[in-house]
């Protein structure tokens, strides 16, 4: 069979990507039936599973999941793909090819398998399925055609190491260089001129960035994701006001995490829109959108700490309000 997964199979591990937003990927590739799906939101919707929701399932009953016949581009249907009297299984389990005819159908060794490529993926969610699809065979060479516990776990947090990588290594894009610091200007005047642009600024957006997601996923309307587009200009339109605003010493590293939060989000929500066409992608906007979701409670636990020590005052109409009664 050829290096790199087919074109279904990359579809496949799609499903089994967008299915980690609820966190049970393990149990649906490896295991019994999964429990329902619980909300961001119900992800699993049955007209965007299809076919795949089951991953368990072996239509022909040959001793392949459908999933797997897939990648060994056997039929799911047909107990005998190649015709030659071995059920599809079996042929696995003897280091044959199911879906070419014996007696010439031995299964090509693993570092066979694994000479490079003549098409590059081109999306993280096709990187991350041809990975898979190597250790997969891989696995299957070392256990004789039937992984243990062990080795299925192995793939199963292979694959959700490759999400995590891109998440925790980004790094911040703004530094000091994006921070205006003045001395004169007035803790008070800076935090009431600041605090009533966001509260302008994100006045507007009637949904928040999960609840679009979460119904797209559980409607299968994608289309639906364009609505980030508001919440990413508006995160975007607030890193370049803090750029141009003055800023006094005391609260400029405040200033610059606020910054790289908003711009975090902005590029989280981004990703999060290519959810459809890149699940991975998606998956590691939502896994940065928490990130940044936890770093703002910080922000705003800091911020509201000085103030108090600077013995500053904001009535409800002033705009240093703004992180007294919401923080952000």
């Amino acid at each position: 069979m050829g290096y790199l997964p087919s074109k279904n199979f990359i579809a496949l591990v799609s499903v089994a990507l967008v299915i980690l937003f609820t966190g049970w990927f393990v149990s649906l590739v490896w295991n019994s039936a999964p429990e329902k799906s619980k909300s961001v939101s119900q992800v699993v919707s049955n007209s965007f599973l299809a076919a795949y929701q089951d991953a368990n399932r072996d239509t022909d009953n040959d001793g392949l999941k459908d999933w797997e016949e897939i990648l060994w581009k056997a039929d799911p249907n047909k107990t005998d793909t190649d015709s030659d009297g071995t059920p599809d299984g079996e042929e696995i389990k003897l280091g044959r090819d199911p879906a070419i005819a014996g007696p010439n159908d031995k299964l090509k060794k693993t570092e066979e398998e694994g000479k490079p490529a003549t098409a590059t993926p081109q999306t993280l969610t096709d990187r991350i399925a041809q990975k898979f699809a190597v250790e997969y065979l891989t696995t299957q060479g070392a256990s004789g055609g039937n992984p243990n516990d062990f080795q299925k776990k192995s793939l199963s947090e292979s694959l959700m190491t490759s999400l995590a990588k891109d998440a925790l290594t980004f790094k911040d894009q703004l530094d000091a260089r994006n921070v205006i610091i003045n001395k004169d200007v007035p803790a008070k005047s800076y935090l009431n001129e600041l605090g009533a642009f966001l509260d302008k600024n994100f006045a507007g957006l009637k949904e928040t960035e999960i609840d679009i997601l979460d119904n797209a996923i559980s409607t299968s309307n994608f289309d639906g994701l364009k609505k980030l587009d508001a919440n990413i200009s508006a995160y975007k339109k607030a890193v370049d006001f803090l750029k141009k605003e003055k800023v006094p010493e005391n609260y400029a590293p405040m200033h610059l995490e606020l910054m790289n939060i908003l711009n975090n989000t902005a590029i989280a929500a981004s990703y999060m829109q290519m959810t459809e066409k890149d699940p991975a992608k998606g998956l590691i906007g939502l896994s940065l959108y928490f990130n940044q979701v936890e770093r703002a409670v910080n922000f705003s636990k800091s911020i509201k700490a000085q103030i108090k020590i600077d013995a500053l005052e904001f009535k409800p109409a002033e705009g240093g309000y703004h992180f007294v009664k919401y923080g952000l």
